[in-house]
């Protein structure tokens, strides 16, 4: 063999070993860095303008005016001014993140204690003194009296959540002077039977903006670096809590937030590809909660949750398997237009229901929507779904659309509205499948069969009855894929995100399940 031609074969044994390690890398789970706050730097302090009880200042003493002053949202030192503040930073220890101790000690908080404390010496109340007295362990949460608190035991075992608390001594941290930041470098599995720990999520920026005290309660019941706002940082590099426990471990995941903050960490989860996949739990902060309505965590809950008890019942709730529906999209005109992919988890519509949901999340965007409140929230819907009634901007929506399921065209009725159901709720609670006479006719619905419910709305009004139960869909059947041609612009929402779509073609197909939690109502 030539010179010239073994350059040539050892060039071609490259090229074909460099392709090899790229498919290779391609296909490799991504991998993130989890951020860790330096407790060192000092406490995370927020206001308290939303406290429910009077408190007193950490270092003076003295009542703190709910409006002026802060606490440590993982501690729960107080502070009545900017002095007091920098002097707790210096003085008062935080909850730790990591420690090298084998055994983990209380971290005693002075004053300030819960409603109802009980001392855990002498068994009666504590805390009841109008000034900063007695103590409380801002980790297992006992409380004792002045003359009790030595009296007990200083190794702490957690408390009652201790199979959700990640543990200080089994984080271990690393610095990276490039970022200047620590991250979290590995996680041990403490000796702690039937551990679980409990990841939390919340988006401050979204929804009724209640993420932001229901993200603070956490933080004070569990290791503060448990709990991540997506605002900060994205799902993703939350996840990686799943890359770090131990394989053997099961992680859940709380996520406190709306429909589409749920849904936004379902996607992610299935982006990350765990061998493994973590249990998604709800806490229901947005304003319909229709897939927490399915998995029975409830209509919604308020800044003021009771994380406690809520971490309490979560361990009652089963593991199950939610259907999961690729929903892609090719424009009738693919000149410059690139293809689009998203994942259904709770519903799909094009027509007047995703026109409200539009109008209400353009109103939202708007820089002169001051108002968070979910109630005030569900007024401009019912606003935007009145202004629908007379101006009916999707009439005739069946001249704009061809049905098509498993294959099959399906003629359409005069209507407004398409709706493709994953889950038994719509519409911030109703049951539209078994409404009327014809719904203990219809097929048994489950978010878990591989199969999608479809029915149609002829207007707003028909929406109005629906949700006082005076009325019932037009039901077009269940299938397992199902084919739109869309022949000009409509609105559209899939889990709560609505836009306007262009002409074209969309297409549902399943796409494997994922893992969520369900909580059995009475």
């Amino acid at each position: 063999m030539s010179e010239g031609s073994g350059q040539v074969f050892l060039w071609v044994v490259f090229s074909l070993l460099l392709v090899l390690l790229l498919v290779r890398l391609s296909r490799r789970p991504p991998r993130y860095s989890l951020r860790a706050r330096d407790v060192l730097k000092g406490h995370s302090w927020c206001s308290t303008h939303s406290s429910i009880k009077p408190s007193f200042c950490s270092i003076c003493e003295t009542l703190i005016n709910a409006s002026d002053g802060s606490f440590c949202n993982s501690c729960g030192v107080s502070a009545d001014s900017p002095q007091c503040i920098t002097a707790s930073d210096l003085t008062l220890p935080c909850k730790v993140i990591t420690t090298r101790s084998m055994k983990h000690k209380h971290h005693w908080i002075r004053g300030n204690l819960p409603l109802n404390a009980q001392c855990e010496v002498c068994k009666e109340e504590c805390g009841t003194d109008p000034q900063l007295n007695d103590w409380w362990c801002c980790w297992c949460r006992w409380c004792a009296h002045d003359t009790c608190v030595q009296n007990v035991n200083e190794i702490c075992d957690f408390g009652k959540l201790r199979q959700c608390i990640v543990p200080p001594n089994c984080i271990r941290l690393k610095y990276s002077r490039m970022k200047q930041h620590l991250y979290i470098k590995e996680v041990l599995k403490p000796n702690i039977s039937g551990w679980s720990p409990v990841i939390v999520m919340g988006n401050t920026k979204s929804g009724s903006s209640e993420a932001d005290a229901v993200l603070s309660s956490f933080c004070s019941v569990l290791n503060p670096a448990q709990v991540i706002d997506l605002n900060r940082c994205p799902p993703e590099e939350a996840l990686e809590w799943c890359h770090l426990l131990p394989p053997d471990v099961t992680c859940r995941v709380v996520v406190a937030g709306g429909d589409g903050t749920v849904c936004w960490v379902l996607t992610s989860i299935l982006k990350m590809k765990f061998e493994k996949d973590p249990l998604v739990a709800v806490l229901p902060l947005g304003t319909g909660n229709d897939l927490s309505r399915v998995l029975g965590f409830g209509e919604g809950q308020s800044w003021d949750a009771d994380v406690v008890e809520y971490l309490q019942q979560l361990a009652t709730a089963r593991p199950a398997l939610l259907d999961r529906w690729r929903v892609h999209f090719t424009p009738a005109r693919s000149l410059n237009i690139a293809t689009r992919e998203v994942y259904m988890y709770n519903y799909l519509s094009v027509g007047v229901d995703a026109l409200v949901t539009l109008n209400f999340h353009r109103a939202r965007q708007s820089p002169f929507y001051i108002c968070s409140n979910r109630f005030i929230n569900k007024m401009i819907y019912f606003t935007f779904g009145t202004k629908d009634v007379l101006e009916r901007e999707c009439k005739d929506l069946d001249q704009r659309l061809e049905l098509f399921m498993d294959g099959c065209h399906v003629p359409l009725p005069n209507i407004e509205s398409l709706v493709v159901l994953n889950i038994a709720c719509w519409g911030a609670g109703v049951r539209p499948w078994t409404l009327g006479a014809g719904g203990s006719e219809a097929p048994k619905q489950s978010f878990s069969d591989g199969l999608m419910e479809v029915f149609c709305l002829a207007s707003s009004l028909h929406i109005a009855q629906l949700q006082v139960g005076l009325g019932e869909p037009i039901r077009l059947g269940q299938c397992s894929s199902l084919k739109l041609c869309l022949k000009r612009e409509a609105p559209m929402q899939v889990d709560g995100e609505p836009w306007e779509q262009s002409a074209g073609t969309i297409t549902l197909t399943y796409n494997k399940q994922a893992s969520v939690m369900m909580r059995e109502t009475s």
